[in-house]
């Protein structure tokens, strides 16, 4: 019975150990979700843009295509 503070230290670390886990895997899951539908939102604003970029090619003013 001569270890049982060292024992008993040792059972904390452990039950603080896996505290600290579930901690991190719950923020993990968290914070995977938003980076996604960051990214997924950058993405889609960043295709509507190329959608509106003109690359060179020859295109009517607005005015013209109006018949105005």
């Amino acid at each position: 019975m001569r270890h049982n503070k060292g024992q008993s230290t040792l059972e904390y670390v452990i039950v603080l150990t896996a505290i600290i886990a579930v901690i991190v895997a719950i923020a993990a899951g968290v914070l995977s979700t938003r980076t996604r539908a960051g990214l997924t939102d950058v993405a889609g604003k960043m295709q509507g843009q190329i959608q509106r970029v003109d690359f060179g090619g020859a295109q009517a003013p607005a005015d013209d295509a109006a018949g105005g």
